[in-house]
């Protein structure tokens, strides 16, 4: 029966994939995206890559920027009125030149890491911020900031603001495309390395280690706990995919946050960027799939090729015997071996 049982033996690994696909970190959800709209697409679109944790700040406005820049500038304008053509083309240039200042906010006390800021400690002004100070007054700028200092573009309902958009000759999805989203001011960096692998983790990967042990070290042609050696194997089964879901789930064990929060510091104090591993637990998740897999490696073999009656010798650790060539004589001394018999 176990012969053509091939197809069940595949669905538990199929799931604990699912599950160590849906659950590994590739990396990118440490950088939130640049912008609402169009996320990075532009900085994807210039280095052929997402920005990395390390990429700074500055570099990733300034490279959005200059890409929507160009996006907007070869846009078609023939549903515009004259005056708006004439208002989106200098505010272009304006744009431009606030591009180059390169002077820009950061996120100075809302608790998301990136976050759209009308204008920052400082007086550091957003983009958009720029264009309406520029062509509409310093006074109305100041009045948005007071009660939309953290909000995106569509969440701008000041009547002085939509008018001003209105007459722009730019959309609102357009200038949320143009709106960045600030990180905090990084002033200091710290690494800390966590050695201890907590206690409820490091209890169940001792029990399914044990598990496991005692399965391989099992006879696969003899019943270890239950009736027959089939059934011991599909209890294999479940204690190596048991292990290799739990490796998979704390296999990445790295952790950015910002101390003190950024809520609370207000931009008045010194934000340290903290960067948590735990390399010991990743050592112990690495051995639980590596455990795991040769637990279901056996398993399956065994139960799709039909478990063998004829007596085997027994897996798990026994006393051998082995020729010394280096010592006198080539004498005969002990030695300790460990045997996985599938």
């Amino acid at each position: 029966m176990f012969r053509h049982s091939s197809l069940l033996l595949v669905c538990p690994l199929i799931v604990v994939l699912g599950i160590f696909y849906l659950t590994t970190d590739d990396g990118s959800s440490s950088t939130e995206t640049i912008n609402a709209v169009i996320g990075d697409e532009s900085y994807i679109h210039i280095f052929g890559e997402k920005p990395g944790p390390d990429i700074p700040d500055r570099v990733r406005i300034q490279t959005h920027l200059d890409y929507v820049s160009d996006v907007l500038r070869n846009r078609p304008v023939d549903h515009l009125t004259e005056k708006q053509k004439q208002n989106r083309k200098k505010y272009l240039n304006l744009l431009d030149d606030y591009i180059s200042a390169g002077e820009f906010p950061h996120n100075d006390g809302h608790p998301d890491k990136r976050r759209p800021t009308f204008i920052s400690e400082g007086g550091h002004i957003c983009a958009v911020g720029y264009l309406v100070k520029q062509t509409a007054g310093t006074g109305i700028a100041e009045t948005i900031n007071m009660d939309f200092k953290f909000a995106f573009i569509p969440g701008i309902n000041h009547p002085r603001f939509l008018e001003w958009a209105d007459q722009s000759g730019f959309s609102i999805d357009e200038l949320a495309m143009i709106q960045p989203m600030y990180g905090t001011i990084v002033t200091e960096e710290e690494k800390i390395n966590k050695r201890n692998p907590g206690g409820s983790f490091g209890f169940g990967s001792a029990i399914l280690g044990s598990v496991n042990a005692l399965y391989l070290s099992s006879p696969s042609a003899e019943p270890l706990i239950f009736s027959s050696p089939a059934r011991n194997h599909w209890f294999g089964l479940a204690a190596g995919s048991a292990s290799i879901l739990l490796g998979s789930r704390n296999l990445s064990n790295t952790k950015e946050y910002t101390t003190p929060d950024v809520f609370v510091c207000r931009g008045t104090c010194t934000i340290t960027e903290v960067t948590e591993t735990n390399h010991a637990r990743t050592v112990i998740a690495a051995a639980n799939i590596g455990v795991g897999l040769v637990s279901v490696a056996r398993a399956g073999y065994r139960l799709i090729s039909g478990t063998d009656e004829r007596a085997q010798t027994p897996s798990g650790l026994s006393v051998t015997q082995i020729v010394a060539e280096p010592l006198e004589n080539a004498e005969v001394v002990p030695a300790l071996t460990y045997t996985v018999r599938f």
